[in-house]
């Protein structure tokens, strides 16, 4: 087994299943220590049964858009590991592709809580880790979107929600690149195996009509990016001059659709 990563610990959120989960094994074959965290249990449990052999995984169940949960699960993982090198702030959602004139609250509030405010609660608890550490120091990869700089890929609370998190990198990379804490973030294109339907069953399906008008209208299986190869980026990441080099940096990845 490859062990580049050995001694080295991540943590990667919304990692029961999808991306997240790909991403996450993805280190543990590096030879990483690897924590993932969900809110969903069954996920959870399939996880478990899949990657707890090899004695470098925990799964943890946390609400990120709950500051103490998120406070703990990162005490948690330091706990068992030691450190906290890397951390993949993965977890969140789509929205119904509502424009601002039709979405609800509610579909805001919820939107904005997880993408945004639980990025910010990651990033918040994982930066407090990685400078109390002993060297100090990591690296935080936010995933983001092409709707972290495209408005018309989703709706206005998904756009919102991943133009926030670009902010959040940039103002992290700026405030805590100088004491070795990088943050990068990649914003990706269409994926095919994610969990994707899940959001839009939790929202109650899509605005057929916005969505029609969206550039995601046109989207074909060709165009989507793998998962696998966002997980491939995310294990480069994990070398620390090109985390630092890198710093700051929203990576489009997304197989130049939209158009450059």
């Amino acid at each position: 087994m490859a062990t580049a990563l050995q001694g080295t610990t991540v943590l990667v959120t919304g990692a029961g299943g999808g991306l997240g989960k790909v991403i996450a094994t993805a280190y543990l074959d590096a030879g990483a220590n690897v924590a993932i965290c969900d809110i969903n249990e069954e996920r959870l449990a399939s996880a478990r049964s899949e990657l707890e052999g090899t004695g470098r995984f925990a799964a943890f169940n946390t609400d990120i858009t709950n500051e103490a949960a998120v406070t703990k699960l990162v005490d948690d993982v330091v706990a068992k590991f030691g450190r906290l090198d890397i951390l993949v702030s993965n977890a969140g959602m789509t929205d119904k592709f509502d424009p601002v004139g039709s979405v609800s609250k509610e579909t805001w509030d919820k939107i904005i809580g997880l993408n945004l405010t639980g990025s910010f609660l990651v990033f918040k608890a994982g930066v407090n880790a990685m400078e109390k550490q002993s060297p100090p120091g990591g690296t935080i990869i936010q995933i983001g979107s092409t709707a972290s700089y495209h408005g018309m890929s989703s709706g206005v609370a998904y756009a919102a929600s991943k133009h926030g998190v670009a902010a959040l990198v940039k103002s992290t990379a700026g405030h805590y690149g100088p004491k070795g804490i990088y943050a990068i973030g990649l914003l990706l294109g269409g994926m095919i195996d994610t969990n994707i339907q899940d959001s839009f069953a939790a929202l109650g399906g899509f605005n057929t009509e916005a969505y029609a008008q969206s550039i995601s209208a046109n989207f074909k299986p060709e165009m989507a990016i793998k998962t696998k190869d966002v997980a491939k980026y995310c294990v480069f990441l994990a070398d620390r001059g090109i985390a630092e080099s890198s710093n700051g940096s929203l990576i489009s990845f997304n197989k130049n659709y939209p158009v450059a």
